[in-house]
């Protein structure tokens, strides 16, 4: 589930004023700054020269503490675009720290990397705990079209982790997700 950004629409002369404005931000610690930086160079409408890559800046805005930009470096390494090559684990790792922070997007999509057995980092147990959580959290927000997708689960990431454990192992999954806070 990649994030979406609200970005207006393109004219050269705003978007380098924006970009500028953006950098001065960013390099005084300002994680969404450097998010939309990342945006605007994966929509290509900053040049790659003056600007980098797209996960440079939203590595940046994760280490600002952007949630956002933490999902979206997972979702570039994921898919091997915005200037990251494809690293599954390197993914799950940007995801986790979004996840933890109870952002919903990485909740769901750690879970699915383990559901499709891409990752060696977490067992099935906390991927099911993944999922639970995910799925909680979407039921708060049932008209937001990314919610529905984790309600729904329509690719059954859900039933792959469960059918992988043991019903002692899915109870303690229920439990984990169930004993789960975010971190602060």
């Amino acid at each position: 589930m990649a994030a979406i950004a609200a970005t207006p629409p393109a004219d050269p002369k705003q978007d380098e004023k924006r970009a500028v404005e953006l950098r001065l931000k960013a390099d005084k610690g300002d994680g969404d700054a450097a998010l939309q930086i990342g945006y605007m160079l994966a929509l290509g409408r900053i040049p790659a020269s003056r600007y980098g890559t797209p996960i440079t800046w939203f590595k940046k805005g994760c280490a600002a503490r952007s949630l956002a930009a933490c999902h979206n470096a997972g979702v570039s390494y994921e898919s091997g675009k915005n200037g990251a090559t494809q690293d599954y684990s390197e993914a799950a790792a940007y995801f986790l720290q979004a996840a933890e922070q109870a952002f919903l997007p990485s909740m769901y999509n750690l879970a699915a990397l383990s559901a499709e057995s891409k990752i060696n980092s977490l067992d099935n147990r906390e991927g099911l705990k993944w999922m639970l959580v995910a799925q909680k959290s979407a039921v708060q927000c049932p008209a937001n079209p990314s919610c529905k997708i984790v309600t729904e689960d329509q690719k059954g990431y859900r039933a792959k982790l469960e059918d992988r454990l043991s019903s002692k192992e899915r109870r303690e999954a229920y439990q984990l997700a169930q004993d789960w806070r975010p971190r602060n």
